[in-house]
């Protein structure tokens, strides 16, 4: 049976796609590229400004047309609707693979008989804690490929109560959205800069290394270095971390904590 398979990240596409050549599969593959377990999501299956614009806070120098985006997003989801070929969405153990679960079962719900998945673990990656966060970019090809068999149909029970949480998350329009305990946990963005903060070092020392530092810290949340990065420049904003280089490039600054600022 030929499928539309659905992935976040482009990451995640491209393994995919090779997965796909290996079997030897002529399936499409749509990747839906928007973080979503980061920023406003309150307006993002409608115009999405709120939503453009917290990207193009968190990446001011970027070419990425972020309301372009957000428009091709809705764009890919009306293709899978009008689309008769069964779609399979894959998922790893992640926020952000959880609410584009959610998300595409939402907009799918007129024919819930069309709709698949393939669950992934931290068990099928070699030498991965138990209950670490996974993503689907994060399993070799030849992994995904072992697992086309596998594809199964979603219960209608359990797509209800997918498209409702989707629904809540959208209501609740949290900061962030941490995945724990298989639930997903609305945030506000403390809850990562207190994780920043208190790995930030004393000394000045290239952000990257700062940044590579935290990202995989953060309980329940696997943050892109695009949105810790943005965190700092608030923190420094705030006086509570400093840095000195090139404001504008990750590559090119050093960050630190401000030891002279008083504690709250």
């Amino acid at each position: 049976m030929q499928y539309i398979h659905v992935v976040n990240g482009d990451m995640a596409g491209n393994t995919l796609r090779q997965a796909l050549a290996q079997a030897a599969r002529p399936d499409p593959v749509v990747v839906l590229r928007d973080d979503l377990a980061v920023g406003p999501i309150g307006d993002v299956d409608a115009n999405g400004l709120a939503r453009s614009g917290f990207w193009q806070r968190v990446a001011p120098r970027s070419e990425i047309d972020f309301a372009a985006e957000m428009h091709m997003a809705l764009d890919q989801l009306q293709g899978l609707r009008q689309s008769d070929l069964e779609i399979a969405i894959w998922h790893g153990q992640s926020a952000s693979d959880q609410l584009m679960l959610r998300r595409v079962v939402f907009h799918l719900y007129q024919t819930p008989q069309r709709i698949n998945e393939v669950a992934m673990d931290a068990r099928e990656l070699e030498s991965a804690p138990q209950g670490k966060l996974t993503a689907i970019g994060m399993y070799p090809a030849a992994r995904l490929a072992r697992r086309f068999s596998t594809i199964a149909p979603v219960s209608v029970l359990r797509l209800g109560r997918l498209g409702y949480e989707w629904q809540q998350n959208v209501k609740d329009n949290a900061d962030v959205r941490l995945w724990k305990g298989n639930t997903l946990v609305p945030a506000a963005y403390h809850t990562v800069d207190d994780v920043i903060l208190e790995r930030a070092p004393v000394e000045w020392t290239p952000a990257v290394e700062v940044i590579a530092a935290i990202m995989g810290a953060i309980d329940g949340l696997l943050a892109s270095d695009w949105f810790l990065f943005w965190r700092c420049r608030e923190l420094i904003g705030a006086g509570l971390m400093v840095m000195r280089g090139n404001a504008d490039s990750l590559q090119n600054c050093e960050l630190r904590r401000n030891q002279s600022a008083s504690p709250e």
